[in-house]
This record gives structure tokens, sequence and C-alpha cells, in this order.
């Protein structure tokens, strides 16, 4: 995959803070004219394609946006976008190019599979992941050596999600059942995702599936959740590998209500989907949203979690800018803080603004595409997340819930 040797030299060039034109990692800043390397692993075919295509698209964007306002103090960033077709094993040799090609910070994986086998490796190498669309829980503590975490995420942990689920499954507002199935894609964000909802809900768990979506029937796993009667089914999935067993189950005699996993509302509803329950992240649009899409004039509707891998790499950037150091352990010292606090507000397009309230010794607060992107401790978000469902043929949005809702654990 990638040399050891390699690997010595991006670390000895990290530690030293020096420039180091080999490896393309430039140490303390200071406009040299050699390219800040950074790197995107992202499934660029296969059934998550849409959605990689569409993240691609916006890590260009996020660099030519910093190139724009004239580079990381300077340097210009220069972005390596490589496929890893949504497999762990693929995204960790892709990963090796990248190491090859000095990066000090890249944005993926996409399915949590990735993040979780890249997050050791990344963080071996002292080089920034910050993933768009990863929310495994296990995630939150992934990616740690030498006091720093080398991996975050701008999208928040599952377990935020499985207490929006586990809302509408107990709440008297919605189902409240007193039994749920609960199924789940066979990878470890459906595992991951399963697990923290166990924990969350009061109902009874009477079947736990796994299915896998390349199955040419899914009559066995129907039979499998439904085989104790549940009161309801939670379903944990992404877009792109969810209709296989839905169109299955509106084909059967099975008649229950479902809690779909966010990002599968978009796009045209199934007739089936008639009273469906959604946890969404918050949608929102903000003025950064339509910003980011007014640069993209040749995508209409951005796929889920793409306006995330544009924050991402604009992150990572602000980061070195704001540590004068252009380096995976700068960012990972850095990153949090320029997402959130109290400096000042900068957004989509803003580099600009950063150089200069850096170089007048001023912070930070980013602003993000995907929203505030205020990191915790564990270098992700806390999303507000809506409780939506199909009335009629469209979505409907029942109820916010902010941010404090989750730190509250979900009593309030």
């Amino acid at each position: 995959m990638y040399s050891d040797s390699r690997r010595g030299v991006l670390k000895k060039c990290i530690a030293a803070g020096s420039l180091g034109l080999s490896s393309g990692c430039l140490g303390t800043l200071g406009g040299s004219g050699d390219t800040v390397q950074f790197g995107a692993v992202l499934p660029l075919s296969g059934a998550l394609a849409p959605l990689g295509q569409h993240g691609k698209r916006m890590v260009e964007q996020a660099a030519s946006d910093v190139n724009a306002a004239g580079g990381i103090g300077g340097n210009d960033v220069e972005v390596t976008i490589l496929d890893t077709e949504a497999n762990a094993e693929t995204a960790v040799e892709q990963y090796g190019t990248l190491v090859d090609r000095g990066v000090i910070g890249f944005v993926g994986g996409l399915v949590s599979d990735a993040s979780l086998a890249l997050a050791p490796e990344a963080a071996s190498d002292e080089i920034m992941e910050v993933s768009p669309a990863s929310t495994a829980p296990q995630l939150s503590t992934a990616g740690q050596a030498n006091g720093r975490k080398f991996f975050g995420r701008t999208v928040p942990s599952d377990g935020t999600q499985a207490l929006v689920m586990a809302k509408v499954v107990d709440d008297s507002l919605y189902i409240d059942a007193d039994s749920v199935a609960l199924l789940s894609l066979d990878n470890s964000f459906g595992a991951g995702l399963a697990e923290a909802q166990r924990e969350a809900l009061d109902a009874e768990v009477v079947a736990d599936v796994r299915y896998d979506p390349s199955s040419e029937s899914f009559d066995d796993t129907l039979a499998e959740v439904f085989q104790n009667d549940p009161d309801a089914v939670t379903f944990t999935s992404v877009s792109g590998q969810e209709r296989g067993i839905l169109d299955a189950y509106s084909q059967s005699e099975y008649d229950v209500p479902w809690v779909l996993s966010a990002g599968m509302f978009g796009g045209d509803l199934p007739s089936y989907f008639e009273g469906f329950y959604s946890a969404s992240l918050s949608s929102a649009r903000t003025q950064a949203y339509f910003e980011l899409v007014r640069r993209l004039p040749d995508i209409d509707q951005p796929k889920a979690y793409s306006v995330n891998a544009y924050d991402a790499l604009f992150l990572m950037a602000c980061a070195a800018e704001q540590a004068g150091e252009a380096s995976g352990p700068a960012i990972a010292e850095t990153i949090q803080s320029v997402s959130g606090g109290s400096g000042h507000t900068v957004s989509v397009g803003d580099f600009g603004r950063v150089r200069s309230l850096t170089d007048a010794g001023r912070s930070v607060n980013y602003q993000g595409a995907s929203g505030g992107v205020d990191l915790t401790a564990d270098l992700e978000p806390l999303s507000s997340y809506l409780i939506e469902q199909v009335n009629n043929g469209s979505v409907e949005s029942l109820e916010l819930l902010q941010p404090q809702f989750f730190e509250s654990g979900g009593n309030q």
C-alpha cells in the first residue's frame, strides 16, 4: 500500500515544523509558493456514487475558494480525490496514495466502515481526517495519537440520531409503541446505530436484524423482522441502499409504522412511504447553504451530506491558517477553536476574511453550509434534528430538536 519510509519522512517534517519540498508538507507558513496538499476519499462509483460525486464537487469548490483568497499562508491548496467504491479496504489502499502525495489532511470516508478503518492509520501518520457523513458512535473516540484527535466529522454521531428515533417510537405524540424491531444495514454504521437505539428505547426490542442491500430476495429478512409482531420498525440505511428491501415490504402483508434514519426522504417518494417517519438532520437552509449552491450552477439539489464535505475541507484550511502551520497536528490542535467559540464569524467563501483576521491576531468562528458546525471536544457537532413524516405524499416537519435536547440526553 504505502511505504514506512514515506511515513517517516512525513512525521519528521511535521515534527520539525519545517518546509518539506519532497513531502508536500509546509510546516510554518511563509508564502513560499509551494502547494498545501489535501485529499479526499469518497465513493465515486457504485451505489453511493451520486453522494460521492456531489461531495467531490464540494471539496473542489472549497479548495477553489481558498485559492481565490491567496491560499493558506500564500500557498495554493491542491486536492487529490480518489474513489473508495464505498469499500473500507479500497479506502485504506487509496489512503496510501494520499500519504505518498504528502497530504496534511483529507475529507472522508463517507461510510462509517471506511472511516473506522482509516482513523487509526491517519492518527499514526498524524494526518487530519474529517468525515462529511460517517456517523457511527464508535468514531467519537477514534483517531487519537500523541494527545491529539486526528479524526473529526461535520455530521453528528448516531448517538444523537438514536435519541430522535427512540423518541418517535416511544413518545405518545407519535407511535407510542410497546415493542419495536430494529432493521439495519449489515455494517458498522448499522450495528452502531442499532446499539445506540437499544440504549435509548423504552419499547421492548423484539428483533434486531441486519440486511444486505445486494440480496436477490428480502423475504426471509422481513419474516425475521416481523416474527414477533412488533408495533413499529426502525430502519437504518443510506440513500441508494434502501429501496430493495422497502419495495419488498410494500409488496408484503405487513403494515406497521416505520422510522427511517436520516437522508432517505429526498427526491420522489414512493406511495408506500405514506405515514413513514424520519429522524432527519435539520435542513433549514442557511444563507451559507444558498451561497454555496450559487457557486455550483451545475448542481440543482445537493445530495445528502455533500455540503458537509465543503465544510470539512474549509474547516481544515481555516485551522491551518489560524495555526500558522500547514501540518496535521496543527489542524488537529486548532480545528475545534475555528469551528465555534467567540471568534469573528466567517462562512462559505470567506477565506480572505479568515486570512485578514488571522493577520490581525483575531480568532474566527466558521458558520458552514451544513449549519453552525460547532465541534465538541470529540470533534463532532451537536446538530439539530427534525422529526418528519410523509403526509399526503409530502414531507411534513413535526418537531425540531435543538442541541440542548441531546446535551440533556433526550430528557427535554
